[in-house]
């Protein structure tokens, strides 16, 4: 009897552990994600701000400081680069840069203290905001390091564009990756081999010496370790387009020429894409050939000829829950 309790004592402490050590698949998804953005800093001018959080509506600001004659404005004529308070941290993934992000926010001004704009900063409209270091290195940096999850309030020294400079005060509701992460999985026989720029993460093509096949095909190309993609979901993803009716030639659409593209693949999406992507986990890349029944049929679309095979590579960077 002492021997069956040991043991069960022993199988309850390693079923104990593993559940300890068994990760979040929403932040497994973003493993081994380098930053390309720096990361926030604090400083004097931000540290001159109390935000507080409402239940509902943006939060309350005040600039007044507790030192004597020093506020927010006079604080902000001094910075040259933003700086960063995190007021509620979230348990979410960490943004390093180039990602999508919906984001509550509200504006305030640096010498009324009064607000200039914001969202309902409930999540119902959080705004979609690609953020990367071309168009929006000020906030890529600000927010580099930052959890999914978080409030946290920015100061903006003056430039042209933004006289006076102001603050700012978003929660970031939801973070996307920037691209596939995960492991890189055997090419599969009939599709083309998929090759990955080193530094955005943008696929191309190796030209194939063979046609596309008549029959649907697609294969994981990059295995993500976040949660399962479901046929009623709401995706996030990046996509390159080619027409393989004849032979590959250039891209015929690419998503990584503007934003990421979000759809529901009940809905909104073309049958062969539905089907390569559910089942997947977020994090993957998928390359799938899809003859015109699976895609835009006899009629086209756009850009796509009727009667065209289509073949798809497929980043899934998240689902919208």
């Amino acid at each position: 009897m002492q021997k069956i309790r040991t043991i069960s004592l022993a199988i309850a402490i390693v079923a104990l552990l593993a559940g300890c050590s068994s990760g979040n698949s929403a932040n497994d998804a973003f493993n081994g994600l380098s930053p390309v953005c720096d990361h926030f800093a604090g400083g004097k001018a931000i540290d001159s701000v109390t935000v507080k959080l409402n239940k509902t509506g943006a939060p309350n600001v005040d600039f007044a400081n507790a030192a004597p004659g020093v506020t927010f404005a006079s604080q902000l004529s001094k910075i040259t680069k933003p700086e960063t308070k995190v007021v509620t941290e979230g348990n979410g993934p960490v943004f390093t840069g180039n990602q999508l992000v919906n984001m509550d926010y509200a504006v305030y001004s640096s010498s009324t203290g009064n607000m200039a704009g914001s969202n309902s900063f409930n999540g119902t409209d959080a705004q979609p905001i690609l953020l990367d270091t071309k168009t929006y290195p000020v906030f890529c940096n600000a927010l580099s390091g930052v959890k999914e999850g978080s409030v946290v309030a920015l100061a903006v020294p003056s430039n042209d564009s933004n006289p006076g400079g102001s603050l700012y005060v978003f929660k970031l509701v939801k973070i996307f990756l920037p691209h596939a992460n995960g492991d890189s999985q055997s090419p599969v026989s009939g599709l083309p081999q998929v090759v990955r720029d080193p530094k955005t993460g943008r696929p191309g093509l190796v030209a194939p010496s063979f046609s596309a096949p008549k029959e649907f095909k697609s294969a994981v190309v990059i295995a993500g370790k976040g949660e399962v993609v479901k046929a009623t979901d709401t995706v996030t993803i990046e996509y390159s387009l080619w027409d393989w009716t004849s032979s590959l030639g250039s891209t015929v659409e690419s998503s990584w020429d503007s934003q990421p593209l979000t759809l529901n693949l009940a809905t909104g999406s073309i049958k062969g894409l539905a089907m390569a992507l559910t089942g997947v986990k977020v994090g993957s890349q998928v390359i799938a050939s899809m003859p015109p029944e699976f895609a835009y049929g006899a009629t086209g679309q756009g850009s796509i000829p009727g009667n065209a095979t289509l073949l798809f590579v497929v980043d899934v960077l998240g689902t919208q829950k």
